[in-house]
């Protein structure tokens, strides 16, 4: 199969692109830098031949604090790409030319916003917050994909666990005996491995039966208490000092209370009504992987 792959040099896309070659697959790989500058459309011609799409580019939701200009980068590298490839399949589709069969685009469980107790399922709402603004309005550009017959999956990765990942961001203090918990520790956070993203996305590509909004998480979600101990144990080191709210605001600003001292329990409904064999179920284990080497 031929695959263009958008995002294909991040921390899931490096290791989905080796796969699919592994596989046997040709990969094309699309950076933003191949996009024309705003307002200009994706050439059509460059998706002829091309059988599925699987978009993932964006600037990391975590990588700085969220300024007005970096929330502009983490909106602007996800919403005018995607608009870019469904306007490219669109036009394909208009000349009476086959548009890609299939178009897997990232999402993020952030569209449902934050609650401290309520399970999210994806017949869940929208949340009101701003990141589940963006993570609405990522997906909506995808949906006009269906217009041009392009079967949709929007995959709503929760925090993804993975060597270099979301994990080491908290390692630090844990290396020097002083980490925890941050915040009140009770809020949840929706996890799952590198591994299990993997898989959906390869079962995504040729399950023709998959539509539609997925959860891209673990069964059983975290407390950051619990996430704090397992990394603890991973690293051998104390889990005991927690982190109080206000530091992490000032540090952080608004994405303190988004990222880090809220939470929500994104539970993978659809997966598991259609039997998903998860390969890391259990958080310590998956925790532990995480800091093996490749």
């Amino acid at each position: 199969m031929r695959i263009l792959v958008t995002g294909g040099s991040g921390f899931i896309g490096k290791t989905l692109v080796s796969a699919l070659q592994g596989q046997g697959h040709e990969v094309v790989l699309l950076t933003r830098r191949d996009v024309p500058a705003s307002g200009l459309p994706l050439p059509s011609e460059m998706l002829t031949g091309i059988e599925a799409i699987i978009n993932m580019a964006g600037e990391s939701i975590a990588g700085s604090r969220w300024t007005d200009v970096y929330k502009q980068k983490i909106r602007g590298s996800r919403i005018p790409l995607t608009r870019s490839l469904v306007d490219a399949c669109l036009d394909l589709a208009a000349k009476g030319k086959e548009p890609p069969k299939t178009l897997i685009s990232f999402s993020a469980v952030g569209y449902y916003g934050t609650h401290p107790s309520e399970n999210f399922t994806e017949q869940s709402p929208a949340g009101n917050s701003w990141l589940s603004q963006v993570a609405k309005d990522w997906e909506q550009e995808a949906s006009r994909v269906r217009q041009a017959g392009v079967r949709l999956v929007l995959l709503r990765l929760g925090v993804v666990l993975g060597p270099g990942g979301f994990l080491e961001r908290l390692a630090p203090p844990f290396r020097f005996f002083v980490g925890g918990p941050a915040g009140s520790g009770r809020q949840w956070i929706s996890w799952i491995h590198r591994d299990d993203v993997l898989a959906v996305i390869i079962k995504a590509l040729t399950d023709i039966a998959m539509q539609g909004s997925y959860n891209v998480t673990a069964p059983k979600p975290a407390t950051m208490a619990e996430m704090a101990a397992a990394l603890g144990i991973a690293l051998r080191r104390p889990s005991w000092l927690r982190v109080p709210a206000l530091p992490l605001r000032l540090l952080f600003g608004e994405m303190a209370d988004e990222l880090i001292l809220q939470g929500q329990r994104a539970l993978p409904e659809r997966l598991q009504e259609m039997h998903y064999l998860f390969h890391q179920p259990d958080l310590q284990a998956a925790v532990k992987k995480s800091f093996e080497k490749e």
